[in-house]
């Protein structure tokens, strides 16, 4: 285990107490949360009152928490190939594997670090989500498939190819028929504005800069997309993991497939975002 590890990883602002008490009051005041978990503790997530954690397992039962983070530094979602399948039903049942928590408002800046990420026929995730009569979201979807995967001798791993990821908001969509207000599909990008993979075995670290009139999306540190014209302003979960999408590709894969999550990170914007080209 790395040596940047310490014996409780899951931490919180003493202020941060307040957030349940103050969203329930007024919904639409930002409340700063600082919140990092490193899945150092087996089981359940530790988390300051008013936050709390669930989990969904359709893609590969668990017994429990512990399943899930066994304690050792990492979070464990795993999606077995034999309870994949192609279904005709709405999106609303495409299987999850999946951890949430929340909630949480704008002006803050939303962060995981994981592997394995690019898996053929999934979505890995992670996004903020409220429905009640409508649907507030703001998505992070990397999937392997890429917008040329479907050409003859087309790559698609690190060796030519790259990956794709969709950046999406919702804001009131219909509960019944959603529809995004924006959606981006494109490769994601590094520093060099070049195009890459994320099947390369490496850990890498998707971010939401989540501000009340804009939304940063970020991969390795490199803004690759930023959302002004539909910006969710409600209070929100945080969920993250693995979902069986139709524009995610075909497995090529048998067995199982683990995406390793290092940590989850909440902390707050409280400047405003950069401008564009001042990275």
């Amino acid at each position: 285990m790395s040596c940047r590890r310490i014996a409780l990883r899951a931490w919180w602002r003493p202020e941060s107490w307040l957030l349940a008490c103050c969203l329930a009051a007024q919904p639409t005041i930002a409340i700063a949360l600082q919140y990092h978990e490193e899945f150092d503790r087996p089981g359940r997530p530790a988390a300051p009152p008013g936050l709390t954690w669930d989990y969904r397992d359709e893609l590969s039962p668990v017994e429990g928490w512990k399943d899930l983070i066994p304690g050792d530094g990492y979070a464990y979602l795993s999606a077995e190939r034999a309870l994949m399948k192609k279904s005709r039903h709405p999106w609303s049942v495409w299987p999850f594997q999946k951890m949430s928590f929340g909630p949480i408002t704008a002006n803050h800046r939303i962060s995981f670090r994981a592997k394995n990420t690019a898996i053929p026929g999934l979505a890995a995730m992670i996004f903020t989500y409220r429905e009640q009569d409508t649907i507030d979201e703001i998505d992070i979807e990397i999937v392997a498939r890429d917008t040329e995967s479907a050409r003859p001798q087309h790559k698609i791993g690190p060796d030519g190819g790259w990956t794709d990821v969709r950046l999406v908001t919702w804001i009131e969509a219909d509960r019944h028929r959603p529809e995004p207000k924006t959606l981006v599909k494109s490769p994601v990008l590094d520093a060099d504005g070049n195009k890459i993979s994320h099947r390369d075995d490496q850990f890498h670290i998707y971010t939401i800069e989540w501000y009340p009139r804009e939304v940063r999306f970020l991969i390795d540190g490199v803004l690759q997309k930023t959302i002004a014209d539909a910006v969710p302003d409600r209070p929100t979960r945080v969920i993250f993991g693995l979902r069986q999408m139709p524009w995610a590709g075909r497995p090529d894969w048998e067995g199982h497939q683990t995406m390793l999550v290092d940590w989850v990170r909440i902390e707050p914007l409280d400047h405003p975002p950069p401008k564009e080209g001042a990275e």
